[in-house]
This record gives structure tokens, C-alpha cells and sequence, in this order.
């Protein structure tokens, strides 16, 4: 596998070099959907969803061919990834008790709220502002079948009716979360969230094909993880990796510069990079050149945070020099100019 992984990188690369571009990483803190109150900067986290009938449960799931454990292995990726997630926000810390209540019959809907005197006695124990709590959790899904048929030619040249089936599973999560602030008693956050995939398999009978589905238990982690993570980032800024291109390679008199420029991007050397690049657009002769340089310019000031002078170059890129990649980019960095708003926003209300 480690391998693999390694062929799949060089080709990435290789792919990228014969393109003429390059891509890299930035660390971007996102921005939250909502402000938790100020006074709440360690969360105590619980699980609420633990199935009320038990044996019952289990009957249901086997029934309803869901695999062994999986609800449970749900929402332990549930609440591992919202965890993880919350490590990466600079305005809260999370901590986990292993406390677990039975939840509601229906993993679909959520129970009142807890009473203050539990919510405070944990947060006491924990030294947490306020609670966290996966509220609810259920997965289900269906399976529907369809055929198709198809001529197939035989050695002694005669034709035979062939058939295919196709089997769609369809798996639905449902998932609910309340934030609890004891100093106010009041529910801060309420959410419930809900995951959906269709995944398909083909066979020669109605068995193969169901056969050759993912495996259900494989794709509730998947939904359940990705739950998880959404979670921590609607309450909290959260820093993210997301990735860039530009350009590493020009044509005839330009050429050794841009790759010299591309060079020193590798040895993470951006602002030597970006002299060359402000060489290239006096002295480039090809306009592509120029273009290219330019939005490679409103990169590496966006790598030091100048988002409005990375707006301007890429907008340059595009109107100046008629580079169309550089449009998109226009797009990309309002985007992050509005994040960063209400960033400064948020981060305000936070800060002690």
C-alpha cells in the first residue's frame, strides 16, 4: 500500500510537470456556521445515543440487514471525528468523559433535553463551560434490482440472450446534536444531521450483484465520520488544508526562469520565487509568460495572507494578461475575503 501510495504521488507529479503547473498545500482557517456564547471554551463531551432496546435492537438490525455493530461503530467515528476536528480550532478545547446515556427508541429523533443539574454535575467533573452531546444516531437502508439484457455471440456463431442485475443499495444516517451552556440553561445549538449515499454492484444474478456492493458497514463509517467532522466545524473555526496551482514552466527565452522560480517554490523560498516572477512580467516576451507569472504573484501573496493584493493580481491575470485560470482564482480569493470577515468577526466574540 505505502508503495502505491508513493507511485501514485510521482505520477501526480509527473502529470502536474507535463501540465505546466504545480499545486500546493495552505493551512486556511474556516470560519464557523454559528458563534457559540463567549464564556464557553472547553466542551465536555457525551454520547447520548446509546440504543434503548437492546437485544430487541439487535433482532431489528439483522432484519433490516444491517451489519453487526455498525450503529455502535457509527457513532464511535461520530464523536472520534468531531474530537478530531475540534483539535484544530484555536477557540476550544474538547474533552472526552465516556459517559454514555440510552437514547430515544427512534435513532431518528432526539429526547427532551437533559436536566441542568446533569448537564452542570458534568461539566463540574470534567472541568468543561458547557456539554456536547450526540443526541441521537440511526442508519438504515434499501435495496432495489433492475436487469438488463444483452445479445452474446457464441463460438459456432449463434446469439444468446444474456442478462445483467444491477443492485442499488440506498444508506440513509441520521445523526442529532445539542450543545448545552449551564451558566444561561439554555440549549445553544440544536442540529440534526442527516447523510446519504447510493452505491451500486453489477452480477450475473440478483446474488452477485448484491454481493458486489460495498460493504454497508464500510460506508456508515464513511457518512458517519464525515458527520462528525461537519459537526465540529458548524461550531467552530477550524483550520483546513486546501490546495493551489500555479505555474512552473514557460516557453523559449522564459523557460529557465520559471523553472528556476518553480525551484524555489519546492525549497519553500516564495518571495525570491515571486522577484523572478516580477522580472517576468517587464522583461517576458511571450504574454502567455506574463499571465502566468502574474497569477503565480497573487499565490504567493496569498500564502502571506494579503488577500486583497492576491484579488488584484489575479484579477490582473485575467484582464491584463487574458490568463483564464486566473478567473476562477478571482472567485476563490472573494471567497476567502468574505470567510475572513466573519472570522474576524467570530474571533472577536471569542477572544477572552
Amino acid at each position: 500500500m505505502k508503495n502505491q501510495s508513493l507511485l501514485l504521488l510521482a505520477f501526480v507529479a509527473l502529470v502536474s510537470w507535463s501540465c505546466g503547473t504545480s499545486s500546493t498545500m495552505l493551512e486556511v482557517l474556516q470560519p464557523s456556521q454559528i458563534v457559540l456564547p463567549e464564556n464557553i471554551k472547553v466542551l465536555a463531551l457525551i454520547d447520548r445515543s446509546k440504543p434503548e432496546k437492546g437485544f430487541a435492537n439487535f433482532i431489528e438490525g439483522a432484519f433490516s440487514g444491517e451489519d453487526f455493530g455498525q450503529d455502535r461503530e457509527g457513532r464511535r467515528l461520530a464523536l472520534q471525528n468531531l474530537t478530531t476536528t475540534l483539535t484544530r480550532t484555536p477557540t476550544l478545547q474538547i474533552k472526552g468523559t465516556g459517559v454514555e446515556y440510552t437514547g430515544s427508541k427512534n435513532g431518528k429523533q432526539m429526547l427532551p433535553p437533559l436536566n441542568w443539574n446533569e448537564i452542570q454535575s458534568v461539566c463540574d467533573k470534567y472541568g468543561a463551560n458547557a456539554v456536547i452531546a450526540l443526541e441521537s444516531f440511526d442508519s438504515s437502508s434499501d435495496i432495489s434490482y433492475s436487469q438488463s439484457s444483452y445479445k452474446s455471440k457464441q463460438k459456432d456463431g449463434t446469439e444468446i440472450i444474456k442478462y445483467t442485475h444491477t443492485a442499488r443499495r440506498n444508506v440513509r444516517l441520521y445523526m442529532g446534536w445539542r450543545v448545552y451552556d449551564p451558566k444561561i440553561r439554555v440549549v445553544v445549538d440544536e442540529n440534526t444531521i442527516q447523510e446519504y449515499v447510493e452505491n451500486t454492484g453489477t452480477g450475473n444474478t440478483q446474488d452477485n450483484a448484491r454481493n458486489n456492493l460495498r460493504s454497508q458497514l464500510s460506508v456508515v463509517r464513511e457518512l458517519s465520520a464525515k458527520a462528525g467532522d461537519s459537526y465540529g466545524k458548524r461550531i467552530a473555526p477550524v483550520y483546513v488544508n486546501v490546495s493551489r496551482t500555479y505555474y512552473n514552466t514557460a516557453k523559449g527565452a522564459d523557460k529557465d526562469a520559471m523553472e528556476q522560480a518553480h525551484r524555489l517554490t519546492q525549497a519553500n523560498k516564495w518571495e525570491e520565487a515571486a522577484d523572478i516572477w516580477n522580472d517576468l512580467l517587464s522583461n517576458a516576451r511571450d504574454p502567455k509568460t506574463k499571465g502566468k507569472a502574474a497569477h503565480n504573484i497573487a499565490l504567493a501573496l496569498e500564502r502571506n495572507g494579503n488577500l486583497k493584493g492576491a484579488e488584484d493580481w489575479a484579477s490582473k491575470a485575467f484582464t491584463q494578461y487574458g490568463n483564464k485560470v486566473s478567473q476562477g482564482y478571482v472567485n476563490v480569493i472573494q471567497q476567502r475575503i468574505s470567510d475572513q470577515a466573519r472570522l474576524d468577526y467570530q474571533l472577536k466574540k471569542v477572544k477572552p
